[in-house]
């Protein structure tokens, strides 16, 4: 008689924060009001805090939901205008058939990817691996979300050694070992 063993790994997985892509800014929903401020710095690493107003909340929810509704299915009892457009589907009625977790996840994570990719761009940052990670869990960030009122979160932001830093390294190595060989031709 052949006996089956299962075997049980415990697996652990931590909810970690928020993790989005900095992208190109042609894809992006633009945030205006939002106020950044740099809660510490390191040389590879800064964590910023980033507020926004309900007003941008609202707004930033609304092209969201927009957008979810032009690439969901077809939603039986709203035709499709030419071109493929939704007609006009009442906003609680979108709501309830995409999820509310799943739109709400998605505004989160638009909300972090524009402000930020705007942030690093208007500073000139190069982040690692273009990635930006936020301190609070997703859920926690899910959870504290409601559009049209006032949402905040804080991030880290891994930087890339510049370009112009590791040349000056370079060199000023490069120079030093110049240095202690100092021989002096002789003719």
């Amino acid at each position: 008689m052949r006996r089956v063993q299962h075997v049980l790994k415990t697996v652990s997985a931590v909810d970690s924060g928020v993790e989005v892509s900095i992208t190109e800014p042609e894809d992006l929903i633009t945030v205006k009001d939002a106020k950044i401020v740099v809660e510490s710095q390191d040389e590879d690493k800064i964590q910023v805090r980033v507020d926004l107003t309900g007003d941008a909340t609202q707004r930033v929810f609304d092209k969201v939901l927009t957008n979810l509704a032009r690439s969901a299915p077809p939603i039986p009892g709203f035709r499709r205008e030419k071109g493929g457009k939704t007609t006009k589907v009442p906003r609680d009625f979108l709501i309830q058939i995409l999820g509310e977790e799943r739109v709400t996840k998605f505004v989160v994570q638009e909300i972090v990817r524009s402000t930020l990719t705007d942030y690093t761009k208007k500073e000139g940052l190069n982040v690692k691996d273009k990635k930006v990670t936020t301190t609070q869990k997703a859920e926690e960030l899910r959870k504290s979300f409601y559009p049209g009122n006032e949402f905040g979160f804080s991030a880290v932001l891994e930087l890339e050694k510049s370009e112009v830093e590791e040349s000056e390294t370079e060199t000023s190595s490069s120079s030093s070992s110049d240095e202690e060989n100092d021989e002096v031709p002789v003719s």
